[in-house]
Formats: structure tokens, sequence, C-alpha cells
């Protein structure tokens, strides 16, 4: 997770003897992450994408760049670029001919990523570093969880649960039955500031 429960507690400010692990808490937690992604377009916690078919296999437009759908990046491990689709070692491009960006740039020095459907595999990190032990997990990923959006998702766990709601609870739903988290984000100021910051950290569609 990228917030650890320990922050949550100490945000909620409670005695001594409630300081203990707590499994609501920790579930409400995973939850409002869930919900982040969810609201964001984004996997925000940091993982390895390798053969995922909806972030590892892009399309190529013609250009000397390209941007990955998930960010910030923190590896690179190969980029393959092949308009039959087998993606052999012969199809490798040479780690020392591009360059990527925390963005999820990756501009190729030497050539052009060919137009094509599918034609591009690339194995990458990409996301913020989970929370192990109370601090970052650097070998997972060199960035950690901006401490604005932290705290944002330490403040939306705490209020819900003071709000009473658990993990159930804090499900999305669906457009005709939407679920009591999103009908608290409606109805109270706090969670519809909530809603308009998540939008800095909302998928764009990047250019040159």
């Amino acid at each position: 997770m990228l917030i650890s429960t320990y922050d949550i507690i100490n945000w909620l400010a409670l005695p001594e003897g409630d300081r203990e692990p707590n499994a609501k808490l920790e579930a409400i937690a995973k939850a409002v992450q869930e919900f982040c992604c969810s609201v964001t377009g984004r996997q925000l916690e940091a993982k390895h994408y390798s053969t995922d078919p909806e972030h590892c296999y892009l399309d190529g437009k013609g250009e000397r760049y390209l941007y990955l759908p998930q960010y910030p990046v923190s590896y690179i491990a190969s980029i393959n670029v092949d308009n039959e689709r087998v993606f052999a070692a012969s199809t490798l491009i040479d780690s020392s001919d591009y360059v990527y960006y925390s963005s999820g740039k990756v501009y190729n020095d030497y050539g052009r990523f060919y137009k094509g459907r599918r034609n591009i595999l690339v194995d990458y990190i990409a996301g913020y570093a989970p929370v192990v032990g109370g601090t970052c997990n650097s070998a997972v990923s060199t960035y950690p969880i901006p401490s604005d959006l932290k705290q944002v998702m330490i403040e939306m766990t705490a209020e819900a649960f003071k709000e009473g709601l658990t993990a159930v609870h804090s499900i999305a739903g669906n457009e005709a039955q939407p679920g009591r988290f999103v009908n608290m984000m409606r109805n109270k100021s706090f969670w519809s500031q909530v809603l308009n910051f998540h939008s800095n950290y909302a998928t764009q569609t990047l250019d040159e």
C-alpha cells in the first residue's frame, strides 16, 4: 500500500491503547487506494509491467517518441518494435539508443517507433513506491508517493473510518446504484474537494 495504518492512526490522534494494528483501517486504506486509482485512471502503486496487454503492448505512431501509459517510470528493462508481433531478440532496441523520463516519455535517438497496432512491447517499472515497515520501499520504485497525494489518501481513510464505513461500503458501485463512498463525496464539501484534487493526478493525453 502507499500509506500505512500508522500514518492514519497518527492523523486520527488515537490514544496509545488504540494504536495496535487495525484490520478495518487497513481494509479501508486499500479501498481508498483502489478508488484513487479508478478516479485518476492510473495504477498509482509501483508495479513491474512485462506482458500486461493494456500497459505493455503499444501502438507505434511513426514518431521518435512514445509515452508509456503508467508513470512515474523508474526503469525500462527492454523495448521491442516488431510489426509481426513476434518480439524476438532481433527486434530489441539497444538500451543505449533511447532515453526515458519519469513522465513516461521515451525518446528514440536513432530512429522512429514504426507505425503499427500493438507492435511495441515495453518491459518497465512504473508507479510510486509502496510503504513497507513505515518507509517507502526504494527497491521497488525510486519515486515515493507525493506528499500532497499521500496526505489526501490519509484524510480520505480517516474520514471514511469516522463515518463508520467499511471497505465494502467504500466500493464505488455503478452509475445506477453508486456506492456509499461516492454518495458521501457528492454530499460533503470535503469529498468534493478530494475529487477536484485527484484531477491533478489523472491520466492525461501527452503530446510532444
